[in-house]
């Protein structure tokens, strides 16, 4: 009994020196991200038969921004009885930014990628402390060439931006915002912006940055998909609720003259998409959402498939890269 007396202070100024440590790598939760709802028209269209029967004139350029090297299956579902034919070999997975250009409503960017600081600063430019040392651990590095950061290819590619839409809040699809101006409207999914998802992002955003929210809560189903919402209120550009890697992940459909779905992080690339193994997510709970978003959108591929799969992380010769 003495001895467990003496230990007992020890033992108390090391769980509080824990704690401290761990909220100062998590700091970034406790911000609030004050948002307000983003103003959603009417939708043109009711089924994907229409919207696929009237392309509209908008544009769709993918930029690479840099590239995360890792094992790409640290992603996927760890409990997936595929995860034996997953090949676990690291490999660089592309960091994307996906830039829009709709002739009346302007410029748009789906996430932002890196800034210039993992040129200057490899391997983890401007990640928190916590997801440095996550990356670390995870055996993760991230690597870009000068002139492959967002400022960089924004400025060549002369885009007058509108507003960014993130597919999640993740910070190698966050990372470029410290690149964008002040005026830049922020949108993503209502339920997205939960503690740990700011723990990891947060510092990327200034205090003053301006959120809206999608609520798809009530937004309609458009089958095979879940919820969906037309941005433009013209068809051209839709909004797709794909859970389960985020609380709140959203895909993307381009539908101009040759129609693109960009499935965001719900599915990181092909092996993934074609095997039906869904992202790894907060939780078993979020895992399990993201094997019905995944299958949501490989029913969609398979009854639409002159539409053009744009993965996660998986880019191809197709891309606009000054590096390609």
């Amino acid at each position: 009994m003495r001895r467990f007396k003496k230990l007992r202070l020890p033992a108390a100024i090391l769980i509080l020196a824990v704690g401290a440590l761990a909220a100062y790598l998590l700091r970034g939760g406790f911000r609030r991200f004050d948002a307000t709802p983003y103003p959603v028209p009417p939708a043109a269209f009711a089924n994907w038969n229409d919207v696929l029967a009237h392309p509209r004139d908008i544009s769709l350029t993918t930029l690479q921004t840099g590239v995360v090297h890792m094992d790409a299956c640290l992603n996927l579902d760890p409990a997936s009885s595929r995860q034996a034919d997953c090949d676990h070999r690291p490999r660089d997975l592309a960091v994307l930014v996906h830039w829009i250009h709709h002739p009346k409503f302007g410029d748009f960017l789906i996430d932002t990628g890196f800034d210039d600081s993992f040129a200057k600063h490899p391997p983890y430019g401007n990640y928190t402390e916590a997801m440095s040392f996550f990356n670390w651990v995870n055996g993760v590095t991230n690597r870009q060439e000068p002139g492959e950061d967002l400022r960089a290819q924004i400025e060549r590619l002369n885009v007058h931006l509108k507003a960014v839409f993130f597919t999640h809040l993740h910070p190698d699809h966050t990372g470029g915002v410290p690149a964008l101006g002040p005026e830049t409207k922020f949108v993503f999914g209502k339920a997205e912006a939960g503690f740990l998802a700011r723990a990891a992002v947060a510092n990327h955003f200034s205090a003053n940055a301006r959120f809206l929210t999608i609520d798809f809560s009530t937004a309609p189903k458009m089958a095979p998909l879940g919820a969906c919402v037309d941005i433009c209120g013209d068809g051209s550009f839709w909004a797709i609720s794909a859970p389960g890697h985020t609380d709140d992940d959203m895909a993307f459909l381009i539908n101009g003259a040759a129609p693109v779905l960009l499935t965001g992080d719900a599915s990181h690339f092909a092996w993934a998409f074609k095997n039906g193994v869904a992202p790894r997510g907060w939780d078993k709970a979020g895992t399990a959402r993201g094997y019905t978003s995944v299958e949501q959108l490989r029913a969609f591929a398979r009854a639409y498939p002159s539409v053009k799969l744009i993965y996660g992380h998986e880019a191809n010769a197709d891309f606009h890269s000054p590096m390609m």
